[in-house]
């Protein structure tokens, strides 16, 4: 069963298979904006992980395994909550 989608970011959306951004109006109405693509921040947000990956491999170090995990798991909460350009 596909999760609730959240308001006032994007959202990917399996039912309709496009990512989803939902804006709430002043009159508390929703408005459904569609794009097939991902947002730009997703792509940038996950090759940023992607690197983090690599580096987290090569790395021997407790600390700095430590350190490159919590800002994965930064960049990871970014992704929970991004909004739409131009809002």
């Amino acid at each position: 069963m596909p999760r609730k989608l959240t308001p006032n970011r994007w959202n990917w959306s399996q039912e309709e298979r496009k990512w989803v951004y939902i804006e709430l109006d002043e009159k508390g109405d929703n408005e459904y904006f569609y794009q097939m693509e991902p947002p730009q921040e997703f792509i940038d947000l996950t090759l940023k992980i992607k690197d983090l990956n690599e580096r987290l491999l090569k790395t021997n170090d407790s600390e700095e395994n430590d350190r490159i995990f919590d800002e994965m798991i930064r960049i990871s909460k970014k992704m929970q909550c991004m909004r739409k350009e131009n809002t």
